[in-house]
């Protein structure tokens, strides 16, 4: 019986999770390679109370590690092995990109996450790319060149295209539509003969149909082993026996039974946009069409579930050029009045010379959810149309919309003793602006025990050299010069020594012992002695920071 033949390609990524890892982990943050990041990786997980392998790179695979293998038997093939658990979410982040890239050949493309792989369904796409065998040709040669490896395989069906992937030979892989000979009728140009479709899959062991492996096991024992073995035997004692499952994954296979797929689709722009029909110029003008655009965007939102943290104006001149504007949210939102006052000022930015023939907007970084914002008290702003309540990321907001994306930032602890690193600047974010930050251990320690240390009021924003005089080893200095003035101190408090991390220090670093000193005059100093002397280092004073 003839089946219709299609072209479906079936992509599988054998080493995909594995490389992902060795991609994060492969190098360290001072630019060396990561320790064990050379030995056979294996990704596991917890299945029944045991440790199961469900995927490894290359180097696992040459030493015989497979999925399904247990991690303690894997360790005994190869006990210098280097595990990681499985983060399915990733996987299918990889793998919807790569349907999403795989678009280019085909608006019917898939993810198959159970079995690390994407369906490509090219039919009436192939002449685009001069036939199937320059389209896998350069499918293979794009995703080589990006570092994937990956088996391609073509064939008129999923099953069949699945199995040749997973387990058919490489010369086997490509099963494309003969050609039409001379006289033969165009309409049978993609006409494809069952037996030839039997010859390909006979040879293929029963798994290569994506049945159960249980199933297989138990086909196996019944001596079973390869799908030419079943595709003659009696349908009903087969199904008795081992499932409805089992005809109707040959049944797939061979074409007898439809199967298809649910396409991704790439994310829908959520974009509004105005054409007029003569330019517009007024200043007026500009202003009434962003502030449509902001409403109508706000509209756009609601009804689509979505808040946004980015919006682009854009436009368009009579003379073709086209500009746009950024204007950053510090948290999703689709509030209409927020997007009207952040855009207050937008048509500043916009050069209407002989007029402007188009305007859009664009909602980007939308995620499902907005936080809510806290209204502080004391921050009611009197309008003549009423009382608004402003915020803490409303405060932010209108603050980089003043001075510019990047121009806000805010001081954020770090886990780091060393107090030229204790501190990053980060962006602003309104969920842990006023949240508590003691907890997080660094130098800044808990301002409420008793046992933090001392930090000042002032850090230099690098260490400068002082002469001092002090008394080896351990005394504080008895005076120091700084900026050619003689401070003579009073008072002394230290050391507190503070050592470099050596696990991610520069070479050369040394050990610091801070003393707090309080001179003559009342001024209080934060020196620090670079180099220990029971270590024949020779001591550097440097000055980091002033007390109040």
């Amino acid at each position: 019986m003839p089946v219709s033949y299609r072209h479906i390609i079936y992509i599988h990524f054998p080493y995909l999770a594995a490389s992902r890892i060795q991609r994060e982990s492969g190098q360290s943050a001072s630019g060396q390679r990561a320790s064990g990041a050379d030995l056979p990786l294996v990704i596991i997980r917890k299945m029944n109370g045991a440790d199961i392998i469900v995927a490894g790179c290359a180097r696992a695979a040459a030493h015989g590690l497979a999925a399904g293998m247990r991690l303690a038997d894997a360790r005994a093939l190869c006990p210098q092995l280097r595990t990681e658990a499985c983060d399915p979410l990733a996987d299918h982040a990889d793998l919807h990109h790569l349907a999403l890239w795989a678009r280019r050949y085909s608006p019917l493309t898939a993810v198959d996450d159970q079995h690390c792989g994407i369906w490509i369904d090219i039919a009436g796409a192939e002449h685009l790319f001069g036939g199937v065998r320059s389209l896998l040709a350069d499918c293979a040669k794009r995703l080589h060149r990006s570092h994937f490896r990956a088996v391609l395989a073509v064939a008129p069906n999923c099953g069949a295209a699945w199995a040749l992937a997973h387990y058919g030979k490489p010369s086997e892989r490509l099963m494309t539509a003969p050609k039409p000979t001379d006289g033969q009728p165009e309409t049978i140009k993609y006409i494809f003969s069952r037996a030839r479709l039997r010859r390909h899959l006979a040879a293929l062991p029963l798994a290569a149909l994506r049945i159960d492996t249980a199933i297989a096991d138990h086909m196996r024992r019944a001596g079973l082993r390869v799908i030419g073995d079943i595709i003659g035997l009696a349908r009903a004692p087969l199904a008795a026996r081992f499932g409805q499952d089992v005809l109707l994954r040959l049944d797939q296979a061979l074409g007898d039974q439809d199967e298809s797929f649910t396409p991704v689709s790439p994310p829908k722009p959520l974009y509004i946009c105005r054409q007029f029909a003569e330019p517009i110029g007024a200043a007026d003008d500009i202003k009434a069409m962003i502030q449509q655009l902001a409403s109508e965007t706000a509209i756009l939102l609601q009804q689509a579930g979505l808040a946004t943290r980015r919006l682009r104006l854009g436009w368009q001149l009579v003379d073709g050029l086209v500009f746009a504007h950024d204007v950053h949210l510090s948290r999703p939102s689709r509030d209409v009045t927020l997007f009207h006052r952040l855009l207050a000022n937008a048509s500043d930015k916009i050069n209407p010379e002989f007029g402007l023939e188009m305007g859009w907007m664009e909602s980007l970084d939308c995620s499902p959810l907005a936080p809510r914002d806290t209204a502080l008290p004391h921050m009611i702003l009197q309008r003549h149309n009423g009382v608004v309540g402003e915020s803490y990321a409303s405060l932010v907001d209108r603050l980089v919309a003043r001075l510019g994306y990047g121009a806000v930032v805010r001081l954020a602890p770090q886990a780091c003793w060393q107090p030229e690193a204790a501190q990053s600047l980060e962006l602003p974010d309104p969920s842990q602006i006023f949240t508590k930050t003691d907890e997080k251990p660094g130098w800044l320690g808990d301002p409420a025990s008793g046992t933090a240390p001392p930090r000042p009021i002032r850090l230099l924003a690098y260490p400068h050299p002082v002469d001092v005089v002090a008394l080896l080893p351990d005394h504080p200095p008895a005076q120091f010069i700084w900026q050619r003035r003689i401070h003579k101190i009073i008072h002394a408090t230290g050391p507190e020594r503070i050592a470099p991390a050596w696990w991610q220090a520069p070479a050369g670093s040394r050990t610091r012992d801070y003393f707090r000193l309080r001179d003559d005059q009342g001024a209080g100093f934060w020196l620090y002695r670079e180099g220990l002397p029971e270590r024949h280092e020779t001591p550097s004073w440097f000055l980091h920071g002033f007390f109040a």
